[in-house]
């Protein structure tokens, strides 16, 4: 790839050789799944939140004509939503200034089957890297619609920092981003797969006699509990307000009782809200603000792993965190000495 860059004397050439992202992970703070429609599918009622647990990529061409993924990411390459990710990127290119092949080194920060979104936010960064790296000038929308084939969250990572999602995950609202709070995740031993998830849920509803239909469909068709503008009330209320439920969480929790007791442990800690993320498997509490939540991550360990019954119930690994008002950082490697490019190192979509 060749820049132009401008000076009183001549044209400089730059040829960029890699982009770099920092890719961050997300929670669901509330999650509401409404009845499985004819396709299958359900429609969910979400607000995502961006925070600063990552994944890092680094994306460079290897003109060998073929798509190679580097790293330990806890599945074979072709299976992984980068792969799909960067082979439905090409293929949107094939007819016309084909891409000769690409390397993507990964290396893992957020956890798999933990309801942080790893597997979305991989994939928006390898669209939006390659976009960049390639220079093909697709918009956000064109990135998105190439990621509904690869994961339902994509589209909201390429937004990023904090939004009101529906539909499978295609809708995303985008909000102004709270940052003024703490997080303490907690990570038990165990992975949770979504379909499974979903699965259980349908069984636990179908057994009970439960039924979530949407109280209203917006002009697109996408179900609505509550509207955007209530949804984003709640969200800047206090803390100690939120309201938000997660529709997987007694579901998850009648078969695992370590739920239960996780969430108990981060109310014993402090936290003025507490919840499943996704489909689990990671729990969050949602303290005053960042030093809450350190101090609160320590109360968690000496209580989980100290003397007593509590520390031979369960394992988990404490994670302390701090929402983002951003989905990723990208930053730029090229051919020369010095790069004077002004966006050299810019945050993404979705950054304030």
């Amino acid at each position: 790839m060749i820049l132009l860059t401008k000076n009183p004397f001549a044209y400089t050439v730059w040829l960029m050789e890699e982009t770099n992202i920092t890719a961050f992970a997300k929670i669901n703070i509330g999650l509401k799944i409404f009845d499985r429609r004819k396709s299958g599918y359900h429609d969910i009622e979400s607000l995502f939140q961006n925070v600063d647990i990552a994944d890092s990529l680094r994306i460079r061409p290897n003109n060998v004509g073929k798509i190679v993924i580097e790293g330990d990411i806890g599945c074979a390459p072709e299976q992984s939503t980068i792969y799909h990710a960067a082979k439905h990127f090409c293929m949107e290119f094939e007819d016309k200034s084909p891409i000769t092949g690409v390397t993507i080194k990964v290396e893992k920060g957020i956890p798999s089957g933990a309801g942080l979104g790893g597997a979305g936010a991989d994939a928006a960064a390898t669209l939006f890297g390659m976009n960049e790296l390639f220079e093909k000038r697709l918009s956000r929308a064109e990135l998105a619609r190439i990621g509904s084939h690869v994961a339902s969250d994509v589209a909201f990572f390429l937004y990023g920092g904090a939004a009101i999602v529906r539909g499978r995950g295609e809708y995303v609202f985008p909000i102004e981003p709270r940052t003024d709070f703490g997080l303490v995740i907690l990570q038990p031993t165990w992975a949770s797969s979504t379909p499974a998830a979903y699965a259980a849920l349908d069984n636990y509803r179908a057994i009970r006699g439960i039924e979530h239909a949407c109280t209203s469909e917006d002009a697109a068709g996408y179900s609505i509990n509550l509207p955007n503008e209530q949804l984003e009330k709640i969200y800047r209320s206090p803390i100690q307000k939120w309201g938000f439920e997660n529709d997987f969480l007694p579901v998850l929790a009648e078969k695992k009782k370590q739920y239960s007791e996780m969430l108990s442990l981060l109310q014993e800690a402090g936290a003025a809200y507490v919840n499943l993320t996704g489909s689990g498997s990671c729990v969050f509490g949602v303290f005053d603000n960042a030093e809450a939540a350190q101090k609160a991550s320590c109360t968690c360990s000496s209580l989980l792993f100290g003397e007593g019954d509590r520390a031979q119930s369960f394992a988990a690994h404490i994670i302390a965190a701090k929402p983002l008002a951003r989905s990723m950082i990208v930053s730029y490697i090229q051919d020369c000495n010095e790069d004077t490019r002004s966006d050299k190192e810019r945050p993404c979509y979705g950054s304030y």
